[in-house]
């Protein structure tokens, strides 16, 4: 059985898919009320209703579990206190249930320059967080993911349904932010191997797609992918937070979220190498990307694309 947290989120929805494709046995802790627990019930897994700060309802879904993959992070939060709250009680919780449990292994996933010491209140939050999983005596992997993109992401899909409506390409700042987006089934690929792989085992691994990237430069690419009439509009990010902010408490669903934009503030940049590296497989060039957020769009029902630990020979294996 694996347990995994933040079912409903982004990175959460292409894990359970794959899993359950794979035929593992999935248990979800999913929040009361999730607005993602209806798509959720429609896979084979078990949903255990509860959130991370509810200690007993955290160990009753450890319970049974052979490993955990914790990607529950409350992105969508405004109250950096309470964004703190979840991250290092919420982990806490989740430390103590799988001790009890004898969970074989705990993966995590934040974003490139998590830390206890960084900048940004989320970001540092989410490095206490993973201290205490290095503290814990658990054998953990934690994965630091440079920003993501995929079916359903507030980056490429933000950009695409912005443009196509209003024909405009939007910059936050200057645009000149180094990126290096991976593909978030790559970053499931990644996930499923660390599951078993000895090699990763007790480590932090920072990953990022095969490109170093600027912000102007994605929307550029995405804009020559679209081939549709667009005027670019560079905006001061205080513009672009206030407006978010804005429009997320209306319960709008503006093309970046307000943690989204802070994040973009942060050079999320490691070596290009890194997933091949800890994970012998090359990662989606975001070009390919751009091209099958299109063609869904397009041909509702397409399959996905294998990831790029599924496809062809260039040390890649398949599935």
């Amino acid at each position: 059985m694996i347990l995994v947290t933040g079912a409903t989120g982004f990175v959460g929805r292409h894990l359970v898919r794959r899993l359950c494709g794979a035929g593992e046995a999935v248990r979800c802790l999913v929040r009361p009320g999730s607005p993602g627990l209806e798509w959720l019930q429609s896979h084979p897994v078990e949903v255990m209703p509860g959130h991370l700060l509810d200690a007993d309802a955290v160990a009753a879904a450890c319970q049974g579990s052979r490993k955990i993959i914790h990607l529950a992070a409350p992105i969508h939060e405004g109250r950096d206190a309470w964004v703190e709250r979840v991250h290092c009680e919420g982990m806490a919780s989740l430390v103590e249930g799988a001790r009890a449990a004898r969970v074989e292994r705990l993966l995590m996933v934040s974003p490139l320059g998590t830390g206890s010491s960084a900048g940004l209140p989320f970001l540092r939050s989410r490095g206490r967080a993973e201290d205490l999983l290095r503290e814990s005596g658990l054998p953990f992997v934690i994965l630091q993911s440079s920003l993501m993109f995929g079916l359903g992401d507030r980056l490429i899909s933000g950009m695409i349904r912005l443009l196509t409506r209003t024909g405009l390409l939007l910059i936050p700042g200057t645009g000149n932010t180094m990126l290096q987006p991976i593909w978030v089934g790559d970053v499931v690929s990644c996930l499923l191997r660390a599951l078993g792989d000895e090699e990763v085992l007790d480590r932090t691994i920072p990953i990022g797609g095969p490109q170093h990237l600027t912000y102007e430069e994605i929307a550029d690419q995405v804009g020559k992918m679209l081939n549709i009439p667009r005027v670019k509009v560079h905006l001061s990010r205080r513009a672009v937070a206030w407006a978010t902010r804005l429009l997320e408490g209306l319960g709008l669903n503006p093309f970046l979220g307000y943690r989204h934009l802070e994040l973009l503030e942060v050079g999320t940049i490691t070596a290009l190498d890194a997933v091949r590296r800890s994970f012998g497989f090359q990662p989606m060039p975001l070009i390919e990307g751009v091209a099958y957020h299109i063609v869904p769009r397009r041909e509702m029902g397409a399959p996905r694309p294998p990831s790029g630990a599924e496809r062809g020979s260039r040390t890649r294996d398949q599935r």
